[in-house]
């Protein structure tokens, strides 16, 4: 019989003490107001002095699903209280630096615990459930991050504005349940009881100036607020900087749902407070500026403009591309384009790629080389649907030269390659490739994070045409000219190859909206057939004889159909609309 000592007991215990304590997730606070000095991550243990040799904290940015910081905890363990902070540099009982500010992003976004070597988790990792002990994926008031939820193993992404008071509140971990809460900060202490969670919601529905007067600063504007959950208890509002409307406001501590009007004067921000027994709600509202705008008749006249001027794009501009990221569009006429960047949501109709918009109203200025327009409010409705948009073809050797002529506008490089392409290597998000026609070069740049063409491979053959938003990185010494494709149907394949290779077999027609493709082949024979869509990946492959080949499952776009009968093939563009 085997002796049990009582070393080998001793060790028997620690091992089930060590696999049994575990770290969490317990709090964070991601937004604070004005430039974020007081982020922390706020790390719980189940047992006290644990320590954290072998465990990291990942950050996650929802725009790519992928790592921007990682922490390596090795050397640090949780306190008496099994509490351990990570935090800005001037932050009260900071543990470990997030750095001076800004260092942990508002959202969508995550935060995540692993057992791994800080080596696997070099920035720009996707997030994986591979070696994961605990996340969080949070928001300031962004819709869910479904990739990044799924990524992670996750179902729930929390709001920490969901009582409308993010800069002043934090996301906390219940700790009867593991669910997660928004209330007032409690770093390196117990959290508050999740279930006292503030019922009434604040919502700013517009901030608009009451007159416009060029060269003043006393013109008067409105804030306009609506409220649910009121009734409920007794809220006490407070406002600095301006005045309510008394007479035209609801009472949140009488009715469920309203309206708060406050007034002010141009260039004095307003600060709010509104409390109650379970609430402390603060937010604050920027003054707009009060300032006519000058009506331009098209882009390029608003390109000449002044920055930090306001214009109203009187001509009909028409969208090219849009993305939830920041709320971007880009327009163009015939005489140019540019990128709408709308970050405060102002744009609330909804547009579809070929519409034209008229009667947009905004703010010039310029990020990193690249002209912008911030928009002020919405522009309605779209003026006319399903506009044909211009491409302009463009040398390599022009694009290089005048990039910024083309800024914004969508143009189309003829008889390229990509030099990256070897036939295993996949696009990457956030990326630069090489584009080559042989003797000049280019860069193509993966700038759109949720494109279709994402983790496909990098097509080596079939490809003779690029097509993209022309545009270019500008640091202060180098100037980079930039294509960024939209979708996978922005890699036009080279489908030149006719039919008459083979002089027995048919391919038509090439379909719009049939969902057919009729292959005739002579003398009954069967013939091998092939489609690839532009990436060259093979979506069907069937063998017919004098029948048709059924594409209605196939999405828009162009595709090759190849027809191969004894050795001899024959290949033809298909266009589906």
């Amino acid at each position: 019989m085997k002796k049990i000592t009582l070393l080998t007991l001793l060790l028997c215990l620690m091992s089930t003490f060590s696999f049994a304590q575990q770290v969490v997730i317990n709090e964070i606070d991601a937004d604070q107001t004005g430039t974020d000095t007081g982020e922390f991550i706020e790390l719980k243990s189940t047992n006290p002095n644990f320590s954290l040799n072998g465990y990291l904290v990942v950050l996650f940015n929802g725009n790519s699903d992928e790592s921007y910081a990682t922490f390596d905890l090795a050397g640090f363990s949780t306190d008496a209280n099994g509490f351990l902070l990570l935090a800005n540099d001037a932050f009260p009982g900071m543990d470990i630096s997030l750095g001076a500010d800004n260092g942990l992003q508002n959202g969508a976004d995550a935060v995540a615990i692993y057992q791994a070597s800080a080596t696997s988790f070099p920035d720009g990792t996707l997030a994986t459930t591979t070696g994961l002990i605990d996340a969080l994926v949070y928001g300031t008031n962004d819709a869910d991050d479904t990739g990044l939820l799924a990524a992670l193993g996750e179902t729930v992404q929390y709001d920490e504005a969901v009582n409308s008071n993010k800069d002043t509140e934090s996301i906390q971990r219940n700790p009867a349940d593991g669910t997660f809460c928004v209330g007032l900060p409690t770093p390196d202490a117990v959290n508050i009881n999740c279930a006292n969670t503030c019922p009434l919601v604040i919502t700013i529905t517009s901030v608009t100036c009451d007159t416009q007067t060029a060269g003043a600063t006393s013109d008067t504007y409105t804030i306009v607020a609506s409220f649910t959950g009121g009734g409920t208890e007794t809220y006490v509002p407070t406002v600095v900087g301006g005045t309510i409307d008394v007479a035209n406001s609801d009472d949140p501590s009488t009715s469920a749902t309203g309206t708060i009007i406050v007034n002010a004067v141009e260039g004095t921000d307003v600060a709010y407070i509104i409390t109650s027994a379970n609430c402390n709600i603060q937010d604050s509202v920027v003054s707009p500026v009060c300032e006519p705008s000058s009506n331009v008749a098209d882009i390029a006249t608003l390109r000449q403009g002044t920055l930090g001027a306001t214009y109203t794009l009187t001509g009909e501009a028409f969208l090219t591309y849009q993305q939830t990221f920041r709320g971007q569009k880009y327009i163009q006429d015939a005489t140019a384009a540019i990128l709408i960047d709308d970050n405060d949501g102002n744009i609330t109709t909804t547009y579809t790629v070929g519409d034209g918009i008229t009667g947009i109203t905004g703010e010039l200025s310029e990020f990193n080389g690249v002209m912008q327009f911030i928009p002020e409010s919405d522009p309605g409705a779209a003026t006319s649907t399903g506009n044909n948009l211009t491409i302009q073809t463009v040398t390599i050797a022009d694009f290089n030269a005048n990039s910024e002529d083309y800024e914004s506008e969508l143009i189309a490089f003829l008889n390229v390659s990509l030099t990256d392409a070897d036939g295993t290597v996949t696009f990457a998000t956030g990326t630069n490739y090489e584009i080559s026609n042989g003797s000049e070069t280019t860069t193509m740049r993966t700038q759109f994070f949720d494109a279709d063409y994402i983790g496909q491979v990098i097509p080596t053959n079939q490809l003779s045409n690029i097509v993209g938003i022309a545009s270019q990185f500008d640091n202060g010494t180098d100037v980079t000219p930039q294509i960024f494709p939209r979708d996978s149907n922005d890699f036009e394949a080279n489908l030149s190859a006719s039919s008459n290779t083979l002089t027995n077999v048919s391919i038509y027609p090439n379909p719009t909206n049939t969902g057919l493709v009729t292959i005739e082949t002579a003398s009954n024979e069967t013939a091998a057939v092939e489609v690839y869509n532009l990436l060259g990946k093979q979506v069907i492959s069937q063998t017919l004889t004098n029948s048709t080949l059924n594409v209605a499952n196939l999405s828009s776009g162009v595709y090759l159909v190849k027809v191969s009968v004894e050795g001899k093939s024959a290949t033809k563009k298909l266009v589906i609309e």
